[in-house]
């Protein structure tokens, strides 16, 4: 009968034992949840934190992008420079081709109504000697 107390009480601290093992997990599971989970206050600056360093990036990117086609530019007007200085050393009038394209251009922007409606306004202008006057008053290099 002492034997089988004895068993009965090593079971019974076996099982005590068990309860209390597994009572320490459950509590070192919950701390864990709570040091792991976020407030709400925490989810919303680490999500304005990731924001903000998304927007960096794409704003760093932007600015490469932006930087690289400028530098395009500078070289593609150093370009046209380095030409009209060749032409005009050649004897060539680059002014007065530069502005013959850029009459071209602006004249294949213009769709038929605009063209004529441009010139009905000039033909008028150009029959008003005082406007022919203040033109030519502004145009010169006085």
């Amino acid at each position: 009968m002492e034997e089988l107390d004895n068993i009965l009480d090593g079971i019974t601290d076996n099982i005590s034992d068990k309860q209390q093992v597994q009572e320490e997990n459950e509590t070192q599971t919950q701390q864990t949840q709570q040091v792991t989970k976020p407030t709400d206050r925490e989810m919303q600056e680490q999500f304005l934190i990731n924001k903000d360093e998304e927007e960096t990036k794409l704003t760093l990117e932007y600015a490469r992008r932006m930087i690289a086609l400028e530098k395009e530019i500078k070289e593609i007007k150093d370009d046209m420079k380095a030409i009209k200085d060749e032409y005009k050393d050649e004897g060539v009038s680059v002014q007065k081709v530069n502005k013959a394209i850029k009459n071209i251009k602006m004249a294949a922007k213009l769709n038929d109504l605009d063209a004529t409606e441009i010139e009905m306004i000039q033909t008028v202008l150009n029959a008003d000697p005082d406007i022919h006057t203040e033109i030519a008053q502004l145009v010169s290099k006085d």
